[in-house]
């Protein structure tokens, strides 16, 4: 065995122990903005920094409710740097994370609040594992959009608010380009429009109907819907409460915090049920 490959076993063995003890992430530390479909940029954490500065951010986290303080870079400062002002006159921006999580927010949402692209837990490297609620545990990092919702109390019950972890993409777009398949007959009921609007602000970040929407769930209508296979009871059960339903199921429940949760629960089962006859006639 040569000394030269003895010196690398040691580096290398070195190198891992460094990597353990300062909490390593394995991720990749590139964030890609999209304009409706086209890369604009690809920014590394460091070039993340530089163009915005950091700032250190207080909230409670939703998914395990315990107070941190984050560090990251400010998002409308963020936007402003890559996207000029111009971003601030579009429809909404869709947050893609590496499991396929993709939440979409109306701009004017966003400049009502306080987010940061947060880089990690402040005092320490990355970020500690969140707990959730099927008892698994996730590393956030390297990106992980957080909003201030301690003292902007209207944050915490603000519907169109995520919290997407593990971030890849951030891209300009709106509803009418990413929801075209989705979207319910103009002249449905009421209850019908009241569930769309609560699916899009809360399900379809996961679950696609036609192809629109995330794929971390199951597309919901096609080839067969959701309504076709499922009892009526059994899925308004399973939205609110899919433990009771499904063992170790990763669904969250409906967020409990939401006004009138009962109602609107009902209106997505009468959404889903309209969209049943509206289906593509291939994909």
């Amino acid at each position: 065995m040569s000394d030269n490959y003895r010196t690398r076993q040691t580096l290398s063995r070195l190198c891992a122990l460094l990597l353990y003890f300062i909490g390593f992430s394995c991720y990749s530390s590139s964030l890609t903005f999209v304009d409706n479909g086209h890369i604009v940029k690809t920014m590394e954490t460091d070039e993340l920094v530089q163009s915005s500065g950091t700032k250190t951010l207080t909230a409670n986290n939703p998914t395990d409710s315990r107070i941190k303080s984050y560090q990251g870079v400010s998002l409308i400062l963020l936007l402003d740097a890559v996207f000029n002002s111009d971003w601030k006159d579009r429809d909404a921006i869709k947050f893609t994370a590496s499991d396929g999580y993709q939440p979409i927010i109306p701009i004017s949402v966003i400049l009502k609040h306080n987010g940061i692209i947060a880089i990690g837990e402040n005092g320490q490297h990355g970020f500690s594992q969140l707990l959730r609620n099927n008892r698994e545990t996730v590393d956030p990092g390297p990106f992980f959009l957080v909003w201030e919702n301690i003292q902007d109390i209207a944050a915490k019950n603000e519907p169109w608010l995520s919290w997407p972890w593990q971030l890849t993409t951030i891209e300009l777009t709106s509803f009418e380009r990413e929801y075209p398949q989705s979207t319910p007959p103009a002249v449905s009921q009421e209850s019908v429009k009241k569930g769309f609007l609560a699916f899009r602000q809360h399900c379809i970040k996961c679950h696609a109907i036609n192809g629109d929407g995330g794929n971390i769930g199951p597309e919901l209508n096609y080839p067969v819907s959701v309504t076709e296979y499922w009892q009526p009871e059994w899925l308004v059960r399973f939205i609110a409460d899919p433990q009771s339903v499904r063992a170790n199921s990763k669904m969250i429940p409906f967020y409990r915090d939401v006004g009138n949760r009962e109602q609107l629960i009902a209106d997505i089962v009468e959404y889903l049920k309209v969209m049943a006859s509206r289906k593509p006639l291939s994909r």
